[in-house]
């Protein structure tokens, strides 16, 4: 019986290829402007949250008889100390660059500095809850007492969320959540009509005895079927997406968790069951 339904559902698939192909495409439209609104409004939701405590950075001020193999080398070793999640040597030039754009409208204090005259410096990001550990640790000690170095400064990296993206979080969620919905009707429509059948056939299954369930369980299976294939491809092109164009982004963006994953393809596939049993149970009440 269970294998009879299965391949009713499969050959109802596969009775017009060219319609399922485009049911699928359209859901998977659908169903990807939906992920990608709802990883945008996750995003939104991580940046405006309180800050990470313990996080910081710690910044080594190098003299000036430094070479730049040894503060190569002084950086790939801070890179792979635990608890450093990155290490960036900055030029002399980039530290005035950066100075100048920190200070914005008041750059006017730098009148009479000579910038060309800053030191370089490494510039070393912490995992959240190393801070207090890294400034008590005998790493920073003898890192201060090393040849070449003239200060190691660690500093507090939490910073309190932007006022105008946390004001922008309740709307871009709403927007997500319409998307959502917009998908979630789209991909009912398509996969109800691609199965949507004549009265003739069912007359015709009718006069042989068969029961409701003959036409609307294979039918709901089928579009099971189109709605995992539509999720799954959503996911996988959101997941791609993000893991490639990702870096060059200039925001740090989170990827989708597994578990999120997961219930986004189970949710199109659920989708895909009620639009195919909704098509079964119009073509049995004709």
């Amino acid at each position: 019986m269970i294998a009879s339904t299965l391949r009713r559902a499969l050959r109802l698939i596969a009775e017009r290829k060219r319609a399922a192909a485009w049911t699928v495409l359209a859901a998977l439209c659908a169903l990807t402007v939906a992920a990608i609104a709802l990883v945008v409004a996750n995003n939104v939701e991580g940046w405006t949250t309180a800050p990470k405590v313990g996080g910081g950075s710690m910044v080594v001020y190098l003299g000036e008889g430094v070479s730049a193999d040894s503060a190569r080398g002084l950086v790939a070793q801070l890179a792979r100390q635990p608890g450093v999640e990155a290490a960036e040597l900055v030029a002399p030039e980039l530290a005035a660059k950066r100075l100048e754009q920190a200070l914005g409208a008041d750059a006017a204090l730098l009148d009479g500095v000579d910038l060309a005259s800053l030191p370089a410096t490494v510039e070393v990001t912490l995992a959240p809850g190393v801070r207090d550990v890294i400034s008590m640790s005998p790493m920073l000690r003898a890192l201060r007492s090393s040849p070449g170095v003239e200060d190691v400064i660690v500093e507090d990296g939490g910073e309190p969320p932007s006022g105008a993206l946390a004001s922008m979080r309740m709307p871009i969620w709403i927007g997500a959540a319409l998307l959502a919905g917009l998908a979630l009707v789209v991909v009912l429509a398509a996969i109800r009509v691609r199965f949507e059948r004549d009265r003739q056939e069912h007359a015709v299954l009718h006069l042989l005895g068969a029961s409701p369930a003959f036409s609307v369980v294979p039918t709901a299976l089928a579009g099971a079927v189109l709605g995992l294939s539509a999720s799954l491809g959503a996911a996988l092109l959101v997941w791609f997406g993000l893991d490639y164009f990702g870096d060059e982004l200039s925001i740090h963006v989170t990827m989708p968790a597994l578990g999120a994953i997961a219930m986004f393809v189970a949710a199109g596939a659920g989708l895909g069951l009620v639009a195919g049993g909704l098509a079964g149970v119009a073509r049995v009440a004709r």
